[in-house]
Parts: C-alpha cells; sequence; structure tokens
C-alpha cells in the first residue's frame, strides 16, 4: 500500500486549532509583557464629602446667673441640666434633713399611686364597650413619650408616661376590682396626711433667677466671660483672661444661662481669620460634643501687631452639653464640598490643554476631564463626571500619568 505525504495525513481542522493556539500563545504573552512593563499605580475615584474648616481653641461665652442656694444630700433637683426654664420657676427644694426629703419623695410617690388608682375608679364608673378610641389615645401617648425622651425633656417625659399609665387602665377597666382599690385609697391618703404633717414648713425652694437653660455646672466664669466683654477684647487681653486660674465656688446648686443663645470665642492667626467675614455662617464641630452647631461670626479683633484676632461666633443651637462645658476644641468649618478625590500627582493635560487624568482598563489609559471644586492638601475634590469622557465614580486614576507611557492610549 503506497504511503501518503504527512501534508495529506493532516487535516485542515487540526492545521486550524494548532494556529489558534500559537495565536492565543502570542497575545498572552504581549498582554503580560506590556502588563508587567507598565507597572501603572493606580486607586479608585471615591466620591467623599470633606469639610474646609480652620481647627482652634476656644471658650464658651454666656451671659450666666448663680442660682442662689446651695447643693447637698438634702436637695431634691426639679430640673435637669439642660432644661428650658422661666423666671422664678422652682428649680430644686431644700430640705431640713434626709427624714423629711424622704417624707416628701413618699409623699410624691403616694400622689402618683392615688392619681392612678382614681382614675380607675372613674375607668369602671365610665367603662364602655368601645375600645378603639382608647387605643388611638394610647398610640399617640406612646409616640409623644418617645419624642419626648430623644428631646431630652425629662419633665414633659413623666408627665406623658403617668397619662398612658391612665389609658391603660381606663382600657383594662373590666377586670378592675373596684372594692379592692377604694380600700387601697383610704390607706394612702391616711399615710399622706401623717406625712404631710411631719414635713410641713421644713422645705424651702430654690427658684431660678432668669429665663434660659439650666445648668448644674459653676465654674466661676460666670461673671468674667459674658458677651458684652468679650465681643470687644484684643487677643492678649482675652488670652490673659482666660489662662488666670479660677477657683470654682464650692457648693453651688447650678446656674441659669440667661436668654436662649450662647458665643463662642477663639483667638486665630491674622491668616485664618482672613477667611471669616462678620455675618458669616459657619459650622462649629466641638470635639467632645455630639451635635454641630451653626452659628454666626458676630466679632474678628486683630492684634496692634497683625499677628492674630480675636473672633468670636454667636448660636442659638441648645443642649445640656452645650451648657455645661468651658472649653473646647473645635473645627471652624467654612464649607463642605462632594465630588470624587483625585490626587494632585494624577492630574496631567492632553493635547487639547484639557486638564484630566488618565484612567486604566486592562492595559489601556483613556484621558478623562475634570471640573476642579475644591482643593485640599494633596488632593482635589472634583464633579462626579455623567458621559463617558468625564471622570465617573469607581474609575481607575492612573496616580503617576508619566511613567505609563508604553501603555495604548485612547483619547
Amino acid at each position: 500500500m503506497e504511503k501518503k505525504p504527512l501534508w495529506r495525513r493532516v487535516s485542515p481542522t487540526n492545521v486550524l486549532i494548532v494556529l489558534l493556539s500559537a495565536f492565543a500563545v502570542v497575545y498572552l504573552t504581549v498582554q503580560m509583557r506590556n502588563a508587567l512593563a507598565s507597572n501603572a499605580e493606580t486607586i479608585a475615584a471615591a466620591y467623599v464629602t470633606v469639610d474646609d474648616a480652620i481647627s482652634a481653641e476656644g471658650w464658651f461665652v454666656r451671659n450666666e446667673t448663680v442660682a442662689e442656694g446651695t447643693s447637698s444630700n438634702t436637695v431634691k433637683h426639679i430640673v435637669s441640666n439642660g432644661e428650658k426654664v422661666q423666671a422664678s420657676a422652682a428649680l430644686a427644694i431644700v430640705y431640713a434633713d434626709q427624714s423629711i426629703m424622704d417624707a416628701s419623695r413618699r409623699l410624691e410617690e403616694i400622689e402618683d399611686e392615688l392619681n392612678l388608682l382614681n382614675t380607675a375608679v372613674q375607668s369602671v364608673d365610665n367603662y364602655t364597650n368601645d375600645t378603639t378610641k382608647t387605643d388611638q389615645q394610647i398610640s399617640r401617648q406612646m409616640e409623644q413619650l418617645a419624642a419626648e425622651v430623644e428631646d431630652g425633656m425629662p419633665t414633659g417625659a413623666a408627665d406623658t408616661a403617668t397619662e398612658l399609665r391612665k389609658l391603660s387602665l381606663r382600657r383594662n377597666a373590666a377586670s378592675l376590682d373596684v372594692a379592692a382599690i377604694k380600700s387601697q385609697i383610704v390607706a394612702l391618703e391616711n399615710e399622706k396626711n401623717d406625712l404631710a404633717g411631719k414635713a410641713y414648713g421644713r422645705s424651702n425652694t430654690i427658684s431660678a433667677p432668669a429665663s434660659g437653660y439650666f445648668s448644674e455646672v459653676v465654674d466661676g466664669y460666670e461673671e468674667i466671660l459674658t458677651p458684652e466683654a468679650v465681643e470687644g477684647m484684643q487677643p492678649e487681653e482675652f488670652e490673659q483672661l482666660t489662662s488666670q486660674q479660677i477657683t470654682a465656688p464650692h457648693g453651688k446648686l447650678g446656674k441659669v444661662v440667661d436668654g436662649f443663645s450662647w458665643e463662642f470665642a477663639a483667638v486665630l492667626s491674622q491668616e485664618e481669620a482672613a477667611r471669616l467675614k462678620v455675618g458669616q455662617s459657619v459650622t462649629l464641630k466641638f470635639s467632645q460634643i455630639s451635635a454641630n452647631a451653626n452659628a454666626k461670626v458676630v466679632a474678628i479683633n486683630p492684634d496692634n501687631a497683625g499677628k492674630q484676632s480675636l473672633v468670636v461666633f454667636s448660636s442659638a443651637i441648645v443642649s445640656g452639653e452645650l451648657v455645661s462645658i468651658r472649653q473646647q476644641k473645635v473645627d471652624i468649618v467654612i464649607g463642605s464640598y462632594s465630588g470624587l478625590r483625585v490626587p494632585i500627582s494624577a492630574i496631567t493635560m492632553n493635547d487639547k490643554q484639557e486638564t484630566g487624568v488618565y484612567i486604566l482598563t486592562g492595559n489601556t489609559k483613556r484621558f478623562k476631564r475634570i471640573q476642579r471644586i475644591y482643593t485640599g492638601k494633596d488632593y482635589y475634590i472634583v464633579e462626579k463626571g455623567t458621559t463617558r469622557d468625564d471622570l465617573l465614580m469607581d474609575d481607575q486614576i492612573v496616580l503617576h500619568p508619566s511613567g505609563t507611557n508604553n501603555l495604548k492610549v485612547i483619547t
């Protein structure tokens, strides 16, 4: 039998497979070589929000009046720290001794119990099968109680909780034993009369000296750091004043921040102060206070040497934390900017003199335009693009575009 030549024994299909395999090997080799040669360092374009802020340390300045009377183990506070009060309203009650204070507390408990028991009796007398309205009232009271607790209104929350208990009794009036309740009422009334006789005339009330916000902290600066005095001070005078050793009075009940606003004063460099102007709105972010405060610049007092200025801010945002702290580190936020963060090392220009960056896709770099919003220390905040020619979120930005010349460029 005649032997066929080798080229006749190899099928066209096998030849095609060999050629394609060889092409694939060559292509992968080239891609790997280019990738290794490019060594392009990239970073994802992330969407961020940054503050343009001045860091400083300053002092709270307030109109404050110390409440007459001292705090002791026999004083019962009626209002809480940071709570709004009216002039002459009761702040606390001072008892003659511990036994009278205990008797007063028990009297309050008895009053609460009597109110609930009398409500229970009335609920039985006025009971109806229609519980829908009562359920709706209970739901509203629960929502109000949650809001008062969240807003830090303990007095209002206590009153709302009492009303909620009354509604619950009304809701379950059908199952109440009226005879047992009335017997309990008589016993409590007898106990109440006995305690009232022992406690009568053996306590006095400490009242609020002004309308405003109550603070339990008295530090000795109440008559020193006042808005009227500080707004006209020079930086040197303010620094001398705040560097003094002030001894806080001992045993004071607390004070009232007069009115419903406060000020904050800080010494800034001339360069920092030049970024502010009277009437300008800023946000104060304090290091040890959870809530930020919107404020306005009310005074900028430069020194004679032109090196620094005393800047005073005013705010009407009040909380228990704000009325109790005197000195605090702060970031004075002039503006906030949101956009894509781009390292300055990645900024370049194309042949059309457009400012932008190169992004990397596979082994290909493409020029993307950018529109700067804010300049940081070593980065730009730029607008998030809307077209494929603009920088988009998560694009892989080439950090050092001059070192990637061996990459294929698409413009």
